[in-house]
């Protein structure tokens, strides 16, 4: 009896120790297939491995995607935190032109730069923190609605835009072709605030305009360029024989506030004015290879005295145009210094419209000079204030006038 009873007894506490391993592995499983559901994607997320690097743990992006998914008090859009991730992704690139742009943000992009777009065809800036109409465009809805110069929109769509940044403003007013916007405007010698509805239309806006200026007795071209776009070179080439055919005496380039663009659109710019084989920039990638543009065209503008108009908002490819004619001694700059931007993107598609714009090199003038964070400094300086901007004044022009008529024989 003895015997059995020690036998029981040992029975009972394996039977209970096999009982407290499995407790402890079932709450180990348990925990193991939670953190491991965790930290995997879920299964609604497409293509969630696809091209995913060997060496990269994902885990931990997984496991916080579903904690936020999970806790957040709000709505979550899953395709929004995607893009967000990759911005955020992009971001830490440390780079500020490198940048993802979701399918939206991609077609933004390209509408900006073939220059046309859905809108009400308004020229804005801001002036004394408001938002002011430079000029409703020539046939615009804006111009058939009764917008004028210098009105001052002070609500878009029943928000409103004291608080607003320029861009907001312009995105808040863009939109689709046939849909309306509501309009508040604040206009001088006028009472009450105007109330205006607008159709928006698909609107294209030039990227050069030109007119002919009589200055001291002269005939003075003046060409500006507000970014170097799609139908850059189209309309430079059919001015510049414009001004041939005009006979006009010297050239004013208005390169002031072009954020820039195409790279090539900005050489075949400068082979406008400069000989046929000049560098026009040198680009150097990740390895320190360089690549030299060169000009390669007999130039129509070759022999007409000119100056070029910059300004802080002179960037990117408005610099190039801006350093060859400088290096070259082929034009006189006044102004204010360029916004310093030396670096040159690749606009790279991908999946469902989306892109990534990122940089791959940095480019230098022709005498190798690096104007990344530097900016072009003027060879004469003229500054231009919202006082002047204000009251209609543009001393920077009244000076490249005088320019240009001293180097005129």
């Amino acid at each position: 009896m003895k015997g059995k009873g020690n036998s029981g007894k040992i029975l009972g506490i394996i039977i209970s120790s096999l009982l407290a391993l499995f407790f402890v592995f079932y709450l180990g499983y348990s925990y193991g297939v939670r953190v491991g559901s965790l930290s995997a994607p879920p299964s609604y997320i497409e293509n969630a491995r696809e091209n995913m690097p060997a060496s990269v743990d994902f885990s931990l992006f997984w496991q916080t995607w579903n904690k936020a998914r999970e806790l957040y008090i709000g709505d979550s859009d899953p395709q929004e935190m995607i893009y967000g991730a990759i911005s955020g992704m992009v971001s830490a690139l440390g780079d500020p032109y490198s940048a993802f742009l979701k399918p939206s943000d991609n077609e933004k992009f390209s509408q900006d730069l073939s220059g046309q777009f859905d809108g009400i065809g308004a020229e804005l800036t801001m002036q004394n923190g408001q938002i002011v109409v430079v000029a409703p465009l020539a046939g615009s809805p804006a111009e058939k609605a009764g917008v004028r110069a210098k009105d001052v929109i002070v609500e878009i769509d029943g928000t409103g835009a004291t608080e607003m940044s320029l861009n907001q403003a312009v995105d808040k007013i863009r939109g689709k072709a046939g849909t309306q916007i509501k309009l508040k405007i604040l206009r001088t010698g006028v009472e009450n605030p105007l109330d205006f509805t607008i159709t928006r239309e698909s609107i294209k806006v030039e990227s050069v305009t030109y007119k002919l200026e009589d200055v001291a007795g002269k005939k003075i071209a003046i060409l500006k360029v507000s970014q170097f776009g799609d139908d850059t070179m189209d309309l430079a080439e059919k001015y510049a024989k414009e001004i041939v055919k005009d006979k006009a005496s010297g050239v004013i380039l208005d390169l002031r506030n072009n954020p820039g663009g195409y790279l090539d659109s900005s050489v075949e710019f400068a082979n406008l004015f400069l000989e046929q084989g000049k560098t026009v920039v040198v680009e150097v990638d990740k390895e320190g290879a360089k690549k030299e543009y060169k000009t390669d065209k007999a130039p129509i503008l070759k022999d007409y005295p000119t100056v070029v108009l910059a300004n802080g908002g002179s960037a990117s490819a408005a610099e190039i145009v801006t350093g060859a004619l400088r290096d070259y001694k082929r034009a006189e700059i006044v102004g204010e210094k360029t916004f310093g931007k030396g670096s040159v993107q690749a606009l790279e598609p991908l999946l469902k419209g989306a892109a990534l714009k990122v940089t791959i090199a940095k480019w230098l003038t022709p005498l190798g000079t690096e104007i990344n964070k530097v900016g072009i400094t003027p060879d004469i300086v003229v500054a231009l204030s919202d006082a002047d901007q204000n009251a209609g004044r543009d001393p920077q022009l009244d000076k490249a006038k005088s320019e240009i008529i001293s180097k005129i024989k």
